[in-house]
């Protein structure tokens, strides 16, 4: 079901970043995501939308790195999660990295 609603929101992307700005965006998902707290109150769906929204990013920007992805992968999140994120970082984009610099150095 994950991978059919992350196709989905796949399909549906418009966003013409590119660059330091998927970067930055890609940062700022996965920051949202990681500070993401399930709810009592029916906030499973929040959260569902962040890692939708960072898998859309970090999917994304593989495409631009020459990152193999296979959606189908996505079937384990965390796990491709990783892996996408080691490949990156071996081609020179550190997210976790990133993400520990003040704002002003990771642009």
């Amino acid at each position: 079901m994950y991978v059919e609603i992350l196709s989905s929101s796949l399909d549906a992307w418009v966003d013409e970043l590119a660059g330091a700005a998927l970067v930055d965006y890609a940062l700022i998902c996965r920051a949202e995501m990681l500070n993401a707290r399930p709810h009592p109150e029916g906030a499973a769906y929040a959260s569902l939308v962040t890692e939708i929204t960072y898998d859309r990013a970090l999917i994304k920007l593989c495409e631009t790195m020459d990152v193999p992805v296979v959606r189908t992968n996505f079937a384990f999140p965390m796990r491709e999660r990783a892996r996408l994120e080691q490949e990156l970082a071996a081609r020179g984009i550190d997210l976790a990295a990133l993400a520990r610099q003040p704002p002003s150095e990771s642009s």
